[in-house]
């Protein structure tokens, strides 16, 4: 465990920004919530005379993992965070997640299998690293070392920008770490020797010194005998308290591992049951239905900028919008529109008062129309593909000059209604040009035949003719 530290003989409120509470327990230094926050608000005071206080960058949680990873001392943590800021500059980090494009992606983790895929128990997203199938000459021939540096740095951004945020929303509580698994199947010495070793050296010191703390536990899986000989090496790089957050298990993993993990966030290709490859990248910040829902701006946040925005401008804004989703369900405008909407709500719950209760009942009013419209599109979009002219009732828009659609003038459900009605109208010219189609060929077909009748009766006339002759 670490050094147990002198409880501060002070009680500060940290005045910074702080979106989630404290955890309530005593942390691993011995400090209780109350004393972590009195040295979190001495170290963002340090900082304030060194100008190195930035507000909108270092929130509470940030400040005390540097304060953490050197054991809340506060000089030896100044001068991490100065080290740390002086390194963002010299690499242009802030901006690496909108600059910075890792074109060779699908082929460097083809060569080094690594990614995210879903969340542990404790809703800290899972980092999943498959050393023993690294290529390093396959890594050398599509990139470059300085690429794949800066490639293991945007990820680390993007972790801490995007998918911890991401994961925090849906734990209600702060999630600042992650878990991670490591199989180690088919890995030798020679995999850790020349500049392998030399990379995996400069990218932990990186990891250490800028993104301290931010490993919960890991799991490394199927680990020969000879693995031990490799850990000897490996455990020098890394500190004591990382050292013991690393859990070495053989070939026989799955039990340890479910109690960490449920069997439908372990991928199929480490037994468990959850679909998608390390390419996927699978989890709740690749779910544009799920952002929506949570009103999370992944673009503002991939940008730094700590806001959230209406649902109807994250679907725009999503990568992933009308694709499939992370768990393999078709994410549609009118799904995504509904379940935001819900969460527009959301405060108007249980408990909430009257005004609750009358929201709620006009959005699950507007949910029943909106799912019955699309069950009609959905209905017609089959009976096309099965080219099946069946003449379907158009909906009215207009009824004695009085509009019928189901939403307010210009909300969001009312311009979704309209691009159904455009759809409805493009289908319907679709059915009927099909219609026309098929009665145009079965003229046609009727023609010919008539014609091919009509040939028959001249042919035997001919031959009668001659006949007689």
């Amino acid at each position: 465990m670490a050094p147990k530290v002198t409880p501060p003989t002070e009680v500060l409120k940290f005045e910074g920004s702080m979106d989630y509470p404290i955890e309530n327990r005593i942390d691993d230094w011995g400090l209780n919530p109350e004393q972590q926050e009195t040295y979190v608000e001495l170290f963002r005071r340090r900082l304030v005379v060194e100008n190195l206080w930035d507000p909108d960058e270092q929130d509470f949680f940030m400040l005390r993992r540097f304060l953490r990873a050197r054991t809340y001392d506060l000089d030896k943590a100044t001068k991490m965070l100065n080290d740390h800021i002086i390194w963002r500059k010299e690499h242009h980090v802030d901006t690496i997640l909108q600059d910075f494009y890792f074109t060779e992606r699908d082929k460097f983790l083809a060569a080094y299998p690594q990614g995210y895929h879903k969340l542990d128990k404790q809703g800290r997203p899972v980092y999943i690293q498959l050393i023993g199938k690294i290529n390093v000459p396959a890594i050398m021939e599509c990139t470059t070392e300085e690429r794949m540096f800066k490639f293991h740095v945007q990820e680390y951004e993007r972790c801490v920008k995007v998918i911890m945020p991401v994961c925090s929303k849906l734990a209600n509580r702060k999630i600042d770490q992650t878990f991670g698994i490591m199989d180690v199947r088919g890995v030798g010495i020679s995999a850790l020797t020349g500049d392998v070793k030399r990379m995996l050296l400069k990218f932990t010191k990186t990891d250490q010194d800028n993104y301290p703390e931010m490993l919960g536990h890991i799991c490394i899986i199927n680990a020969p005998a000879i693995f031990r000989m490799v850990w000897s090496v490996v455990k020098g790089m890394i500190d004591i308290r990382t050292q013991q957050k690393i859990e070495i298990l053989g070939p026989n993993y799955m039990d340890a591992l479910l109690k960490h993990m449920e069997i439908d966030a372990i991928p199929e290709f480490l037994g468990g049951n959850s679909t998608g490859t390390l390419l996927d990248d699978v989890g709740p910040w690749n779910n544009a239905e799920l952002m929506a829902r949570l009103q999370i701006d992944l673009e503002a946040l991939r940008q730094g900028r700590h806001t959230q925005t209406h649902p109807a401008q994250q679907l725009s804004q999503a990568r992933s919008f009308g694709r499939p989703s992370a768990e393999g369900s078709f994410v549609t405008p009118q799904a995504s529109m509904v379940l935001s909407m819900s969460s527009v709500t959301g405060a108007a719950g249980p408990g909430n008062g009257a005004a609750g209760g009358v929201a709620q009942a006009a959005i699950a009013q507007l949910t029943t129309i909106a799912e019955a419209r699309s069950r009609t599109l959905v209905e017609r979009v089959k009976a096309i593909e099965a080219r099946l002219p069946l003449k379907q009732e158009k909906v009215q828009t207009v009824r004695d000059g009085v509009s019928v659609r189901s939403a307010p003038e210009g909300s969001l459900l009312n311009r979704l209604e309209v691009v159904e009605e455009a759809l409805d109208v493009v289908l319907s010219a679709q059915e009927t040009l099909m219609t026309q189609t098929e009665q145009q060929a079965a003229e046609i077909q009727a023609l010919r035949a008539g014609q091919s009748r009509l040939q028959e009766q001249t042919a035997h006339a001919a031959q009668g003719c001659c006949t007689i002759m």
